[in-house]
């Protein structure tokens, strides 16, 4: 498979070299960072799912261009070897922001970085969410209760009884909220997948994409990196232009809880017991903090 994944690769931007590894120890997919004759780097990705690499495709195509240079443009793509060939952007992944209680929060030129970072993100996601025209979703809260369905039997192998019932009980209260508005969503939108250099901020991994709720793209920041740092939630919703409405919450809630869920499983399903671990914390504190999350 290798081979023939390099061989798509020099017939779109002729010959070149691998310089790197970077596929997430998930396997998923892959991803080799390569080198062209001109000097000029591109990635090629191949996705071992065919739903993830559909999606991907699709947002590349669709919703990705309105990022401009903050984000990899598709060169090219193969639906046999479900793969791509994307040019690169510069950066590293940013830092996760410090807790509250960490060493360094008190350092002014820190934490007006992180500032900074937590508002770039949000004004391209602003672009990202604009990308498409926004439309009722008219069974939104049976989607979400479908999707909590296909997961529970896992979940339940590895959440408590109660736990369970807790989310099952707040993704069915999403079936109350009427029929919010759908954009394009990214759905992993941290900052593992913005990448920084010199003060620009790039934005990576579309394989999760589709149409959704536009709060999806906040859950996992609302419920982990801001936890404790409303300074950070100000600086991008600032950014992005919108604040969180009382209506926004509930389905924040009930979105948070389906994304813990889904993270639980597809943790113990790639092998990464943090992430299951995080995510059944995550859902712990939800539980013992509802009232306070729906303010």
């Amino acid at each position: 498979m290798r081979k023939a994944l390099l061989e798509f690769a020099v017939r779109i931007v002729g010959q070149c070299e691998e310089v790197e590894d970077r596929s997430w120890d998930h396997q998923a997919s892959s991803v080799l960072r390569l080198r062209d004759a001109e000097g000029g780097d591109w990635f090629l990705k191949r996705h071992q799912d065919a739903e993830r690499y559909d999606a991907e495709v699709t947002a590349y195509r669709r919703w990705v261009p309105a990022l401009g240079e903050n984000a990899p443009r598709l060169r090219a793509c193969d639906d046999n070897l479900q793969a791509m060939v994307l040019s690169a952007v510069p950066g590293e992944p940013s830092p996760w922001p410090t807790p509250a209680s960490g060493g360094h929060r008190g350092a002014e030129g820190h934490r007006g970085a992180e500032l900074d970072v937590q508002r770039r993100a949000g004004v391209l996601l602003r672009r990202f969410h604009d990308a498409q025209a926004a439309a009722r979703w008219d069974d939104f809260g049976a989607v979400k209760a479908e999707e909590f369905e296909r997961l529970a039997a896992r979940a339940a192998e590895l959440l408590s009884p109660g736990e369970v019932a807790f989310a099952r009980s707040e993704v069915l209260a999403l079936t109350g909220l009427g029929r919010p508005l759908q954009v394009p969503c990214h759905r992993d939108y941290t900052p593992r997948n913005w990448l920084v250099d010199d003060g620009r901020l790039y934005v990576i991994d579309f394989e999760l994409a589709r149409l959704d709720v536009w709060v999806n793209d906040l859950v996992r920041l609302y419920f982990g990196v801001w936890t404790g740092r409303p300074d950070l939630q100000d600086a991008f919703l600032a950014g992005y232009g919108r604040r969180i409405g009382d209506a926004d919450r509930g389905l924040l809630l009930g979105c948070g809880v389906l994304a813990a869920v889904w993270l639980v499983v597809k943790g113990h399903e790639y092998g990464q017991p943090s992430l299951v671990e995080a995510n059944r914390r995550t859902l712990q504190r939800l539980m013992a903090g509802r009232r306070r999350y729906l303010r």
